[in-house]
């Protein structure tokens, strides 16, 4: 019966404190075009298997400023068990704190996990045309993940800052997930293509998923994405193929 009572008051403590945690957390800062420093970076990407590293492919993220709206085009070519996959990803967004999504196009080969479709996004619904043909909604303040790759560069670098925001969407799955939090952890020196980077790691939690890592440099730069703990993904400086 204690045994009961103790866990039941963990399991409350613990909500109480996240809770507070959450409502504590500053508002993600407003969109500065001044501090856009994105263009278009290529990344590798590597899978991380009992301590070994497989270089699965390539990543492109790519970004275009257009009257009021932001243009990413993120483009992934992968080899999966000697498979390739690929998924090419357009998301128009509004100049706001959250790159809010008002379209959305994605182009997948290889994989029912890589889709394609098209979402128009208007007065909070999102019209889906596609496989998965629909209406679905997408409440006011939602980051797409591919947004959050660009966000994180604008954060204001300052140890122990953390913000919050209320819904977040797996784009290429139309998934929404609840209530996120982001906090710069500090400064720290990463190798990539065997050259030490000075950078500002990131995390983020919350929707139930695994922690994310993001390491940013200080001229905001995205330099790394650790993701279940086991998919990264690294600045490539050279030519493909270096």
């Amino acid at each position: 019966m204690k045994n009961k009572i103790y866990r039941t008051l963990l399991v409350f403590l613990v909500f109480t404190l996240g809770e507070s945690i959450f409502a504590e957390a500053k508002p993600l800062p407003d969109f500065n075009v001044e501090k856009v420093n994105w263009g278009t970076q290529r990344y590798k990407f590597t899978l991380i298997k009992k301590e070994e590293k497989i270089e699965m492919g390539s990543v492109t993220l790519s970004n275009k400023l257009t009257g009021d709206r932001v243009i990413l085009t993120d483009e992934f070519l992968l080899r999966i068990e000697g498979k390739p996959i690929s998924l090419n990803m357009m998301q128009v967004c509004l100049k706001d704190q959250y790159l809010s999504p008002v379209k959305i196009e994605c182009k997948g080969k290889g994989d029912e996990e890589f889709p394609t479709f098209k979402a128009t996004i208007k007065d909070g619904q999102a019209k889906i045309e596609g496989p998965r043909d629909g209406m679905m909604e997408i409440p006011k303040g939602t980051v797409t993940s591919a947004a959050f790759m660009r966000i994180v560069t604008q954060l204001p670098r300052v140890q122990g800052a953390t913000y919050r925001y209320d819904f977040a969407l797996e784009a290429s799955e139309m998934n929404l997930k609840k209530e996120y939090l982001v906090k710069v952890i500090g400064k720290e020196t990463i190798i990539c293509d065997g050259e030490p980077v000075k950078c500002w790691k990131i995390s983020q939690n919350g929707g139930g998923i695994r922690e994310q890592l993001f390491w940013v440099t200080e001229n905001g730069i995205l330099q790394r994405i650790l993701m279940d703990g086991s998919k990264q993904i690294d600045l490539q400086t050279g030519e493909p193929g270096d």
